[in-house]
This record gives C-alpha cells, sequence and structure tokens, in this order.
C-alpha cells in the first residue's frame, strides 16, 4: 500500500508551515524546530567509559576469535569445530553490534543514523535493541569475560582444541594491531638501549612527549622520524620499515594495498625473514624456549632459532604458528612466504655450463 502523502499544518508556537508526515498517533502541533528547542538541554556530556569498555573489549573478543577461526581453518580441523567457532562469531559480532548501539544512543545518535549503515529499517533496529535487549546482552557479555578470564570460548580448551591464540596453560595471549605491533618494536628498541626516553628523544631529535606517545601507540610518526629513532636506538631499518608500512594500511579486510612480493626468490627470501624478525622484534623478542611453548612444543628450538636468524624458511603451517604465537597476522606474510618458496625461472638462454665441460 502507498503511504498518504504528508500533509501542511501550522506550527502552533511561531506561525511557520511545516509538513506532517503520514504516521500512527496524533499528529504534531508544532514544527521540528520548535519541538527541538522544546526538549530539555543536558549540558553534561554523557558519561562513555562503560559503553567504551565494552566495545573495546567486544573488538578485542572478536577479533581473538576470528584469529582463532583462522588457525582452525589453516590447521584443518573437523568441520563441527569450524562452525562452533563461526557460531561462536556471529555470538560476538551481536555483542559488538550492541556495544557500538549503546555508545552511540548515549551520544544522541538518531536511531535512522544508526539504522542507515546497516541496511535495515530504524524501527526494526529500535525494536531488536531496546533497552532492555542492551542491558540483558552487555551484561551477559561482561558476566561471562569477567567468570571465563582465561579463554574466550565457552568450553575448556584441550591440547587438541587449543589455538595457537592461546597460551599452553590455556589463556588467550592479547592480540595486536599492526599500529600496535610497531610501537611496541620501537619501544622494545628504546628499552634494550638502557637510557630514558629523553635521552633517547634528545639523540633523535624529537621531544620527549612526542617519543612517548609514538610508543605507546597513540602517534604514528614519518619514516624519516622513525628511522631517526630506530638508528638511534641501534636498530634494524629493514626490520622496522615493514611494520612501518603495515601500520600505514587500514585494516579493512576488503582493502589489499600491500606493497608487492618481490619478484626474485632471493630478494623475497631476505624480505620475508625481516618481515618475521619484525613481528619477533613487536612481540619483544621472546625467549625461544617460550616461543616454542607458545607453540605447543610442535617446532624445534633449532627450527627456531634458523628461521628467525634467516637460514630457513618452514612450510606455512609451522609459519603461521609462529606469527600466532608472536601475536601477528599470517595473512600478511603470506604473499611472501609464496615468493620466497617459488623457484627461480630458468635463463632465456638455456643453461649454462662451465667452459671446461667441453673438453
Amino acid at each position: 500500500m502507498t503511504p498518504a502523502p504528508p500533509s501542511r499544518r501550522i506550527c502552533v508556537k511561531c506561525n511557520q508551515p511545516f509538513l506532517q508526515e503520514t504516521r500512527r498517533g496524533r499528529p504534531h502541533s508544532t514544527c521540528p524546530r520548535c519541538r527541538a528547542a522544546a526538549r530539555p538541554k543536558n549540558h553534561n556530556p554523557p558519561d562513555l567509559a562503560l559503553p567504551e569498555a565494552d566495545l573495546n573489549e567486544a573488538a578485542e573478543d572478536l577479533n581473538r576469535s576470528a584469529n582463532d577461526f583462522l588457525a582452525a581453518v589453516q590447521q584443518h580441523d573437523p568441520t563441527p569445530l569450524l562452525l562452533y567457532r563461526i557460531k561462536d562469531l556471529q555470538q560476538m559480532v551481536e555483542d559488538a553490534e550492541a556495544a557500538a548501539i549503546r555508545r552511540g544512543r548515549l551520544q544522541s545518535e538518531p536511531w535512522k543514523t544508526l539504522a542507515q549503515p546497516m541496511n535495515i529499517s530504524q524501527e526494526r533496529l529500535r525494536k531488536k535493541w531496546t533497552e532492555d535487549k542492551l542491558d540483558r546482552r552487555l551484561n551477559r557479555r561482561r558476566s561471562n569475560r569477567e567468570h571465563l578470564p582465561s579463554t574466550t570460548q565457552h568450553r575448556t580448551p584441550t591440547k587438541d582444541t587449543v589455538s595457537p591464540t592461546t597460551d599452553p596453560d590455556g589463556s588467550c595471549v592479547p592480540t595486536m594491531t599492526p599500529r600496535y605491533q610497531f610501537a611496541n618494536a620501537l619501544s622494545c628498541l628504546q628499552r634494550q638501549t638502557g637510557r630514558t626516553i629523553k635521552e633517547t628523544a634528545s639523540g633523535a631529535g624529537v621531544s620527549a612527549s612526542y617519543l612517548s606517545r609514538i610508543v605507546n601507540g597513540s602517534r604514528l610518526p614519518s619514516w624519516n622520524i622513525t628511522e631517526r629513532i630506530t638508528q638511534t636506538c641501534g636498530g634494524d631499518l629493514v626490520e622496522i620499515r615493514d611494520l612501518w608500512e603495515a601500520a600505514q594500511r587500514p585494516p579493512a579486510p576488503d582493502t589489499d594495498n600491500r606493497p608487492p612480493t618481490p619478484s626474485q626468490q632471493q630478494e623475497a627470501q631476505r624480505t620475508f625473514h625481516a618481515a618475521l624478525r619484525g613481528i619477533y622484534l613487536g612481540a619483544n623478542r621472546p625467549h625461544l624456549w617460550a616461543l616454542r611453548r607458545a607453540m605447543h612444543d610442535t617446532v624445534s628450538i633449532g627450527t627456531l632459532a634458523l628461521t628467525l636468524r634467516g637460514s630457513y624458511i618452514p612450510d606455512w603451517p609451522v609459519v603461521a604458528r609462529l606469527i600466532f604465537a608472536l601475536h601477528g597476522r599470517p595473512a600478511d606474510l603470506r604473499p611472501l612466504w609464496q615468493a620466497a618458496q617459488q623457484e627461480e625461472p630458468p635463463d632465456q638462454d638455456g643453461p649454462r655450463l662451465a667452459a671446461g665441460s667441453f673438453g
């Protein structure tokens, strides 16, 4: 049924005409401007501490659950376990949506604005997330997080089902975004110098407050400043460069603007190992024995040492588990690993033999 067109009415306060949309209930007697002026003004900004904490924790849980799902796929876990993880992801998406809606409503965002990016009607969104439903959902999420601090799953992990994003004791390791990983790498370099932030900043030609914001992840410096800080701390520019480029890229999953992989195998191998050492640095260079335990003792110490030293490239499942143990994202290094594994193209002029081969 086609809705009736809006009717023209006169505001009883300002005597100005306005259009009254057809809707249920008693029609408005005042125009939208007068109605907005009559609403009580709240000069105190809303307290967003709890909504921001809810949204941040929901995003962390969602990120960790997505990493668990990717690890399960790469480890060829049984299909029922994959479906379980998908269901877990769906529940965490709902938690994140509830936290975002609660924050938006406290910020006085209208339902129409919140419903538009979700491609649903505002009435449907309002009915889906009433105040009672938001309270129940967020209270349940807080309760689950409080009573299950060792895991984001709804069951106790076992040796066979625990993912690379959990420690051997079953506790979840913190996830890192590329930006935080880059900041953590610079922080690790700065701490290893044994100097204060002020001394390091002076050597790099920046202020101490600016360097503090860089190492805690609140500021992303240019490459020129990053280069000066790395050189002052005695770090490897090749390792830091890959982390800096990753921090510059947007995290949207449908955005793929990673730099092209090297075409030559030897250069790809050098680039791959440099990127891997950068992730290792971003994880504060853990001891190899601790790293082996995080990988559930599936890789020998010798293999880890050769891999991080740059003289060996394991198969992809080992590399993926290693990156997960270092809180990195395997998808970022997979193109480099593939390029490092490729065979060198044959010479266009055919094989070359030594002169002595012809007698």
